[in-house]
């Protein structure tokens, strides 16, 4: 089958063509994988570049990129080496290399003292690097891009993703500098908030300054490539509902004691909250019906607490009618999850093409964690419905899991259901991913008006 680009990926393919140092920020479902591989293959036959090196999120790498390849008849010529299967170094043959980046580092032992070291000694075997869902590169002080940051010398690079700032303006800065070099953000992060934002007297919390954001997005809108799904794709909106489910008077009482003093008693074992951002985990756990107990010698227990998510679960899993993907954030609700709703499987031990599998329809029930399946996925054809058991923070991992199903190829009406017991921190949840939204979409639609007016980079 051929790959016949939309005037939308006409758009991508130009751009990255284009430009050495290129950001694609482009909505779910545009086809950001294939129009990078055109791109490619444009590069390539014009003897531009000879490889490239992809590096994503291990499902990612691992099934999305290969998938794309056998799937286009352009693209079946190319030789694909996966990283993982051939060692930490790469044989110099092959167009495609493929890895993760969790495997941008290794932890050896030498004189009895356990180090992290780059896996990857030099990139002089590729001519582009290709960091796909880029926002695995928002933590300036990550130990992986340090890591590679001093390998990135002739190569071309070019950043890929949906949700540029997930959730807040800081997290622009180490995805941009990784393709810039800080040439326009400048090199360093504290600059980049000294100039950009005020921090609390504290130094713990910065907030962008009155103009801020206009001035930051002006800096990259030469750049980046932003496209918005809305714009492009006739896919009907996504009907989200909340379905509440009241907490018990049991667990009310867990609730308010472990809000209220920071610990509580759970037959017999104590369940401590050492922090505020601690307390907000296990308030969420509490609601979604067990919160885990770690004793002195770090063995984690599991509490249970009620089943009153996991009724509403089946209860709504009845009314749907439909085959569903269930994302939930503790491997505690998979396990009652796998347990109390029959026909459930469990992502993360699926062995096969899970891809294939669900949109054949042989999955009625998909249990996942959204961190590890929230990209890179095709499943618009098997299914339209997507539950959240629990909230997330996340605003990326909440639009990139939501956007395996509404996506093109979307038949029906996408439907997001959210299981939230009102008044609790559940309700907090879902109101700071609201908000997280909101900016994002602003920031789309400012750095698409400035494509469109031909602003000059400053």
């Amino acid at each position: 089958m051929n790959f016949v680009r939309e005037p939308y990926q006409d758009l991508i393919h130009d751009h990255l063509v284009s430009h050495s140092r290129a950001g694609l920020f482009a909505g779910i479902g545009l086809g950001k994988t294939a129009s990078t591989l055109s791109a490619f293959r444009t590069l390539l036959a014009d003897g531009a570049v000879k490889s490239m090196l992809v590096i994503a999120p291990m499902r990612v790498a691992n099934l999305t990129w290969p998938n794309e390849i056998k799937k286009w008849d352009q693209f079946h010529g190319l030789k694909v080496e996966r990283l993982r299967d051939v060692g930490d170094k790469p044989s110099g043959k092959a167009q495609v290399y493929l890895t993760n980046y969790e495997r941008l580092l290794k932890t050896v032992t030498t004189g009895g003292e356990r180090e992290t070291l780059p896996r990857l000694e030099s990139l002089d075997f590729c001519d582009l690097v290709v960091f796909d869902e880029l926002t695995k590169a928002k933590n300036p002080m990550s130990a992986q891009i340090k890591a590679l940051r001093p390998l990135l010398k002739h190569q071309r690079r070019w950043g890929l993703t949906g949700t540029p700032r997930p959730n807040t303006l800081l997290d622009l800065f180490a995805q941009v500098r990784l393709l810039d070099d800080g040439k326009r953000l400048s090199p360093s992060f504290a600059s980049f908030r000294s100039t950009y934002f005020d921090g609390d007297f504290m130094g713990y919390n910065y907030t962008p300054k009155a103009g801020a954001e206009e001035a930051v997005y002006k800096k990259i809108h030469d750049l980046v490539l932003t496209l918005r799904s809305s714009d492009h794709l006739d896919i009907a909106d996504t009907i989200e509902e909340d379905v509440e489910v009241a907490l018990p008077e049991c667990a009310k009482k867990v609730y308010k004691e472990l809000e209220r003093d920071l610990m509580t008693l759970l037959n017999g074992t104590e369940v401590v909250a050492i922090n505020a951002a601690v307390l907000v985990g296990k308030l969420l756990q509490v609601t979604s019906g067990a919160v885990y107990s770690t004793d002195a010698e770090n063995v984690r227990t599991v509490n249970h607490v009620h089943d009153d998510k996991l009724k509403a679960l089946v209860k709504l899993r009845a009314r749907i009618g439909e085959n569903a993907i269930i994302f939930c954030n503790h491997i505690h609700e998979r396990t009652r999850i796998l347990t109390g709703l029959p026909g459930s499987i469990d992502a993360h031990t699926f062995k096969g093409d899970i891809e294939d599998a669900w949109n054949s329809g042989k999955i009625k029930h998909l249990v996942a964690d959204p961190r590890g399946l929230g990209h890179g996925l095709n499943l618009q054809t098997g299914g339209r419905n997507t539950i959240w058991f629990s909230p997330c923070h996340s605003r990326e991992l909440y639009d990139q899991a939501n956007g395996r199903t509404a996506r093109k190829g979307q038949k029906d009406v996408p439907r997001v259901y959210r299981l939230l017991c009102p008044g609790t921190i559940d309700d907090a949840t879902v109101e700071t991913l609201r908000t997280r939204g909101d900016a994002q979409s602003a920031m789309m639609t400012l750095l698409s008006n400035f494509r469109l007016q031909g602003l000059a980079f400053n």
